[in-house]
């Protein structure tokens, strides 16, 4: 029984060093605060693909949002939009930047009140081949 704990235990760890050698790198992250009564959140950073393989972003989630989605902010005649965005790949050795005014991941309606301090967890999903593969990431919360 030991044995086969064992065997387990590192079919798990093997598992999680080869999910984790496929997410691309983060940096820079962070969630901007909103006032207390706020519906919608956005975060951003910068996703460097050291790989030689795109990676294949397909969406995001956050255990303290109800909904998590992947946006552009498009200007069309002065008026800002956003448009969803189902899926982001980043070529090999390059970089995809989530900014103000550009791509974010939009987080709405919080499931609690968020404060300038905290780290929030947002998870991003990847796909390889027929898998999801999810990248679980601590975003400071700060006020810019």
């Amino acid at each position: 029984m030991k044995k086969l704990s064992f065997i387990l235990l590192i079919c798990l760890v093997s598992t999680a060093i080869i999910a984790e050698e496929y997410f691309a790198k983060i940096e820079n992250h962070w969630l901007r605060a909103a006032p207390p009564n706020a519906m919608m959140l956005a975060a951003y950073g910068q996703l460097t693909n050291d790989d030689d393989e795109d990676k294949i972003l397909i969406g995001a989630y956050s255990p303290d949002f109800n909904m998590a989605e992947i946006h552009k902010t498009i200007i069309t005649d002065g008026v800002a939009r956003m448009i969803h965005q189902p899926q982001l790949i980043i070529k090999p050795h390059d970089q995809l930047t989530f900014e103000p005014g550009g791509l974010h991941i939009m987080l709405m309606h919080p499931n609690k009140a968020i404060k300038v301090g905290e780290e929030i967890k947002i998870c991003l999903i990847y796909k390889q081949g027929d898998k999801e593969l999810v990248q679980h990431i601590m975003f400071p919360v700060v006020r810019k």
